[in-house]
C-alpha cells in the first residue's frame, strides 16, 4: 500500500480544503512538524479515518464524530479523501462523520449522516453503503484498523502497546498478518470431529436402549429375569441382549407351529359350515320367490286391458304433438301483431306530446329573442362604467399622491433655503477672513503672497467665526443636494396636478357624478354585466330547448311511420299462422278444439307413458319366465333350519378367532423382537467402528489443541506456527536494535508459560547485558521501550512483507517517541530508519525534536491561524 494523495476540507484544525501530494515523499522519510495543537496527528487521523472510519488512536481516543472542524461555516462539507495505490490499482476512498451543524436558513442545528464512497481507477463499480467499504478497505489492505496502528501507523503512546502486547492479542494480529488460520480451523475441524464422534457414540447408548425398550416377553417365559436383565445393560452390551433375543425367537417359533396347525382346523370346519348355510338360505329363498311371483302374475293379467287402452290414447296424443308446432307459431304471431298495435297507439300518442311542446318552446323562443336585443346597449353602458371607474380611481390616487407631495414641497421648501442662506453665510464670512488666514502663513524673510514684502510689519488677524474651506465646500454640496431634491418634487407636484386634471376631465365625459364612489361604480358595473349573462343565457337556453324539441318530433313522426308499417305486416303473419293451424288440426281428425287440448301432453309426458307401458309388458314376461324358472328347481319339500347351521358355524368361527389372535400376537411378538435383535446387532457394529474413530480423534485433537495431562496448557499448532513467525520478527527486531542501543538489549520469546493452564508462546522478555540477566519487556525504561517497539515495529513490517505477498506494507507513520532519545541513540534511530525507507518505503514522522527539523529536509510543515491550521510541504 503506498499513499498517492490526502484532500481534508472542514476535518479538525483544517477548515479551508487541504491537499497533501505524498509523491514526492516515496521512498524516503519526511517530517510532520509544526506547533502544539495546529493539526500534525489530525494528517494521520483522516488517513486512518478514511480507511477505518476512526482515528488513529481508535475510538477510544476520538470519535469519528468529532473531526467536525470548529472553524468551518454551514455551507462547508466536512470530508476526507485518501488516495493510495495497492499493486497495480489506484483507488480513492471519500468518507464523511456523522455531525451537527448550523442551518443555513433559520437557527438551531442539523444533522448531516456519515457517508463513503470507494472507487477503483479504471472500473465502473462504486461502493457505496458504510458496512460494504470496510469490508472491502480491510481486503484491500490486508489489515484491520488494530493491525493497521500495529504495523504501518503507530499512533501517539501506542508504542507501548506493540511492546507489551500479550500472547492472545498478537496471535489475533499474526492470524490475520501470516494466515495462519488454517491451522486454527484445522483445529477447530478436529475438535468438531471428536464432539461428532463422542456424541455419535453417546447417541448409539442412547438408540441400544430405546431398541431394547421394545422388545418383551410373555410372563410365562421360564428365562423371563435374564431377559429382564439382558435388556436393563442393553446400552453397555447390546450383543449380550440380541443372543437372548435370538434364544426366545426360536422358542416362539416352535409355539406359532403348533397353533397355526389347530388354527388350519377350525378354520376348515367354518368352511364347511359356512357352504352349508348357504344353500339351505339358497333354498328357502327361491321357495318364498315361488310363492310371491305365483301372485304377483294373477294381479298383471288383470293390467292388460289397461294396457290396451293406454296405446290407443298414446296414438292419439301423438298426433296432437305433430300439430302443436303450427298451433304455437299462431299464438306467437298474434302475440306479435298485438304487441305492434299497442307500439303504433303509444308513437301516436307520443307525436302529438311532442308537437305540443314544440309549440311552446317556438313561443319562449320568441320572447327570449326580444330580451337579447338589448344586449348592445347593455355592453355600451358597462363599457362607459368601468371607464368611469377607471377615471374616478385615478383622480381619487393623483389628489392623494398631490397631497403628500405638496407636504413634502413645503418641507423642502423651507430646507432648501436654510441650505442657501447658510451656504451664502459661510462663503461671505470665509473670504472676509482670507487675510487673516494669509497673515497666519506668513514668516519673517519670505516673500508676502499678496504684496511681495519680505517684511511683515503689521500682519493682519483672522476674526474667530472664519469658517474653514472644507466647512464652506461641505455647506456648498448640501445646498446642491437640497436645491436638486427641492426641483425634483416640484417637478412631481406639477405632474401630479396635470394628471388630477385629466382623471377628472375623464370622470365628466363618462357622466360620472359627484356624489358616485367607486363602490357604487362597481356595483353598477356588476348589476349590468349581470343582465347581460341573464340575457345570453336565458337566448342559448331557449335556442336549446327548441333544437332538442324540433327533433324530438321529427324523431316521434318516424317513430309512428315505421309502428304503423309493422303492425300491418305483423297481422299478416298472425293470420296466415292461424289459417295453417286450422288446417292441420282437420288433417289429424280431430273433431274440435277442445279434443285436440284433452289430447295434448309435452313430448317428455309421452316419452314417460311409453316407457311405463314398455316396462309393465317387460314385467309380466320376466315374472312368467321366472316362474317357469322356480318351477323345475324346487322339489317338493320343507324349507332347511338354517337357525342350527348358524349357531354351529357363530362356535366354529368363535375358535379360529381366538387361535387367530393368539397366533398375531405371538408373530407380532416375535417380529418385533427380530427387528430389535437385527438393530442392536447393527448398533454393536457402529458402536465399534465409532469407538475406534473417537479415540483417535480425542487424541489428535488434543495435540493439535495444545491440551497436556491434567488439563494443562502446551502449545496448539496455530500459536507453534505462530511462534515460529514471531521468533522471525523478534529476529529481525533484534538486528534494528542492536544498532540503536549498540548491543545492550536482545529481544527473545518466552519460553516458559506464565500460567501453565493458558495458551502461551507470544509473549516477550528482554536481555539486559549490563546485568546479564532476562527480565519482561514492561520493566524497559521510557527511551528503551520506544526503541525496542520502533525495532519490533519495523522487524514485524520486515516479516510481514517476506512471507505474504496479499499484505504490503510499503510506509510507516510514528506519532512522537523521539524525545526520550538521547543524542546518540536519536542518531542510530535516524540511521535504521534512512536503511528501512532505502527509497522503497515512506516513512513519515511526527515529532517537536528540534534535531529532527535539521536532519530530515522532506517536510510538512503545519502553522495555526485565525481561520483554522495550514500545512506547506518543503522538499
Amino acid at each position: 500500500m503506498k499513499p498517492l494523495s490526502l484532500v481534508m476540507q472542514a476535518f479538525g484544525p483544517y477548515a479551508e480544503r487541504t491537499e497533501i501530494d505524498f509523491t514526492p515523499f516515496h521512498g524516503d522519510i519526511f517530517l510532520l512538524t509544526g506547533d502544539t495543537g495546529a493539526g500534525k496527528t489530525c494528517v494521520f487521523d483522516a488517513i486512518s479515518f478514511a480507511l477505518y472510519g476512526e482515528g488513529s488512536g481508535g475510538r477510544e481516543r476520538r470519535s469519528g464524530k468529532s473531526f467536525r472542524s470548529d472553524y468551518a461555516t454551514a455551507e462547508e462539507h466536512t470530508f476526507v479523501r485518501f488516495t493510495f495505490t495497492e499493486g497495480d490499482r489506484t483507488y480513492t476512498v471519500t468518507r464523511s462523520p456523522e455531525y451537527e451543524r448550523a442551518k443555513k436558513r433559520g437557527s438551531g442545528t442539523t444533522r448531516t449522516p456519515a457517508a463513503v464512497t470507494l472507487e477503483c481507477e479504471g472500473e465502473d463499480t462504486v461502493y457505496t453503503k458504510i458496512d460494504e467499504v470496510d469490508r472491502r478497505l480491510c481486503e484491500i489492505v490486508g489489515l484491520d484498523h488494530k493491525q493497521f496502528s500495529r504495523t504501518v501507523m503507530i499512533a501517539q503512546g501506542d508504542f507501548l502497546r506493540i511492546l507489551n502486547a500479550g500472547s492472545e492479542e498478537r496471535r489475533v494480529m499474526f492470524q490475520k498478518l501470516f494466515h495462519t488460520e488454517l491451522y486454527s480451523d484445522a483445529e477447530r475441524a478436529l475438535r468438531e470431529r471428536s464432539k461428532e464422534a463422542r456424541e455419535a457414540r453417546a447417541k448409539a447408548v442412547q438408540a441400544a436402549l430405546l431398541y431394547a425398550s421394545r422388545a418383551n416377553c410373555r410372563p410365562d417365559f421360564e428365562r423371563k429375569l435374564t431377559f429382564d436383565r439382558a435388556k436393563e445393560n442393553a446400552g453397555d452390551a447390546p450383543g449380550v441382549f440380541a443372543e437372548v433375543l435370538l434364544e426366545y425367537e426360536q422358542i416362539l417359533g416352535g409355539e406359532l407351529k403348533a397353533l397355526q396347525k389347530k388354527l388350519e382346523e377350525a378354520s376348515r370346519k367354518v368352511t364347511q359350515l359356512s357352504l352349508a348355510l348357504q344353500e339351505g338360505e339358497a333354498r328357502n329363498a327361491r321357495i318364498a320367490e315361488h310363492k310371491a311371483l305365483s301372485a304377483s302374475e294373477a294381479l298383471q293379467k288383470a293390467a292388460i286391458e289397461y294396457r290396451a287402452a293406454e296405446e290407443t290414447a298414446l296414438v292419439i296424443c301423438a298426433r296432437a304433438l305433430r300439430i302443436h308446432p303450427a298451433e304455437q307459431a299462431a299464438i306467437a304471431r298474434r302475440h306479435e301483431a298485438n304487441a305492434a298495435l299497442e307500439s303504433e297507439q303509444h308513437a301516436r300518442k307520443t307525436l302529438l306530446d311532442a308537437e305540443v311542446i314544440l309549440k311552446e318552446n317556438e313561443a319562449h323562443l320568441a320572447k327570449a329573442n326580444e330580451a337579447a336585443s338589448a344586449l348592445s346597449r347593455l355592453e355600451e353602458e358597462g363599457l362607459r362604467l368601468e371607464r368611469g371607474l377607471d377615471a374616478l380611481v385615478g383622480a381619487k390616487k393623483a389628489a392623494e399622491a398631490l397631497e403628500n407631495v405638496k407636504a413634502e414641497l413645503l418641507r423642502i421648501t423651507d430646507e432648501n433655503a436654510d441650505a442657501e442662506r447658510l451656504y451664502g453665510d459661510l462663503r461671505d464670512r470665509f473670504w472676509l477672513g482670507q487675510a487673516g488666514l494669509l497673515a497666519e502663513r506668513l514668516q519673517a524673510g519670505t516673500p508676502c503672497p499678496v504684496c511681495g514684502a519680505l517684511t511683515h510689519p503689521s500682519p493682519a488677524t483672522r476674526a474667530a467665526d472664519t469658517p474653514e474651506k472644507e466647512e464652506v465646500d461641505r455647506a456648498e454640496a448640501r445646498m446642491k443636494q437640497v436645491g436638486a431634491r427641492y426641483r425634483d418634487i416640484t417637478a412631481s407636484f406639477e405632474a401630479l396636478q396635470v394628471r388630477l386634471q385629466d382623471e377628472q376631465a375623464e370622470c365628466r365625459a363618462c357622466g360620472i357624478t359627484d356624489g358616485e364612489t367607486p363602490e357604487t361604480l362597481r356595483e353598477s358595473i356588476a348589476a349590468c354585466k349581470a343582465e347581460q349573462q341573464k340575457r345570453k343565457n336565458g337566448q342559448q337556453q331557449a335556442l336549446k330547448a327548441h333544437s332538442d324539441a324540433t327533433a324530438a318530433y321529427s324523431a316521434a313522426r318516424a317513430a309512428l311511420e315505421a309502428a304503423t308499417e309493422a303492425t300491418l305486416k305483423t297481422e299478416q303473419q298472425a293470420v296466415l299462422c292461424e289459417q295453417e293451424f286450422q288446417k292441420r288440426l282437420e288433417a289429424a281428425e280431430f273433431s274440435d278444439l277442445m279434443a285436440y287440448r284433452t289430447a295434448l301432453c309435452s313430448e317428455a309426458e309421452l316419452e314417460r307413458r311409453e316407457k311405463a307401458l314398455r316396462r309393465s309388458k317387460e314385467e309380466y314376461e320376466r315374472i312368467s319366465g321366472r316362474l317357469a324358472q322356480l318351477s323345475q328347481g324346487i322339489a317338493e319339500g320343507e324349507c332347511v333350519d338354517v337357525l342350527a347351521i348358524k349357531e354351529a358355524r357363530e362356535l366354529a368361527n368363535a375358535e379360529a378367532e381366538r387361535l387367530s389372535d393368539l397366533v398375531r400376537r405371538l408373530g407380532y411378538l416375535q417380529e418385533s423382537n427380530r427387528e430389535v435383535r437385527l438393530a442392536l446387532q447393527q448398533n454393536e457394529r457402529e458402536r465399534r467402528a465409532a469407538d475406534a474413530e473417537w479415540a483417535v480423534l480425542e487424541d489428535l485433537t488434543r495435540i493439535v489443541g495444545g491440551l497436556g495431562a491434567g488439563g494443562r496448557a502446551k502449545l496448539s499448532l496455530e500459536s507453534y506456527v505462530q511462534r515460529y513467525y514471531f521468533k522471525e520478527v523478534v529476529v529481525a527486531a533484534n538486528r534494528r536494535l542492536h544498532v540503536m542501543t549498540d548491543g545492550n538489549f536482545q529481544l527473545r520469546c518466552r519460553e516458559l508459560p506464565r500460567d501453565l493452564m493458558r495458551q502461551s508462546g507470544l509473549d516477550l522478555e528482554v536481555l539486559d547485558r549490563s546485568t546479564g540477566g532476562w527480565r519482561d519487556v514492561n520493566t524497559l525504561s521510557g527511551g528503551e521501550s520506544f526503541m525496542a517497539s520502533l525495532a519490533l515495529a519495523v522487524g514485524l513490517s520486515d516479516v510481514v512483507q517476506n512471507q505474504s505477498g496479499n499484505v504490503r506494507l510499503e510506509m510507516l507513520f510514528i506519532d512522537e517517541g523521539f524525545g526520550s532519545l538521547d543524542d546518540g541513540t536519536l542518531q542510530r534511530a535516524m540511521e535504521l530508519l534512512a536503511r528501512l525507507s532505502d527509497g522503497k518505503r515512506t516513512i513519515g514522522v511526527i515529532s517537536h525534536v528540534s534535531e529532527l527539523r535539521e536532519r530530515i529536509p522532506k517536510k510538512l510543515l503545519v502553522t495555526h491561524t485565525a481561520r483554522g491550521s495550514h500545512i506547506e510541504s518543503e522538499y
